[in-house]
């Protein structure tokens, strides 16, 4: 492991002031907190397998710890904010798993998943206009991505209902 902007913690507001200086010059050139942190690429995958065995195991709340995790360390990866999003699904934080989707969305633009996903949330809270325009979407993904052209029954389905009460 490399050494750790946070080894230790500051005795002085001088040495604060360094270390936010550092973070944010990291940040500034698209870096992500794991490398301030020392943590490897090969330690975040290890804790994605953690995570990814509690969801599959149906241990929301532990999954979502564990995402909650890598999303900080590096807010840059699609794959650990959809796993966060679905943890939070799973666990009827709807508010969070939209949010989190909508960032994975905005990563993944030729992915219609996310926007499913958080469509799926939307109608949960009860909120058919949203969902409805994510679904709309997701529909044009589709249509430009023709791999994802298996997720047209999903979305129609989800869809057909809305469009029918004027959503």
């Amino acid at each position: 492991m490399t050494e750790s902007v946070f080894a230790k913690v500051p005795e002085d507001a001088e040495t604060l002031l360094a270390q936010q200086a550092v973070l944010r010059e990291l940040l500034t050139r698209g870096g992500i907190l794991a490398e301030a942190a020392g943590v490897s690429n090969d330690q975040c995958e290890a804790l994605y397998q953690l995570g990814y065995g509690f969801y599959a195991q149906a241990r929301y709340s532990e999954a979502f710890q564990i995402f909650s995790l890598l999303v900080s360390y590096n807010h840059l990866e699609a794959r650990y904010l959809t796993a966060l999003a679905g943890a939070a699904q799973m666990l009827g934080r709807y508010p969070d798993a939209v949010q989190h989707y909508a960032t994975a969305a905005m990563l993944l633009l030729d992915d219609p998943a996310p926007l499913i996903h958080a469509a799926e949330c939307c109608l949960a809270m009860e909120r058919p206009a949203e969902a409805a325009e994510g679904l709309r979407m997701a529909l044009e993904i589709i249509d430009q991505e023709p791999q994802h052209e298996p997720l047209r029954d999903r979305v129609d389905a989800l869809l057909a209902p809305l469009a029918a009460a004027g959503h």
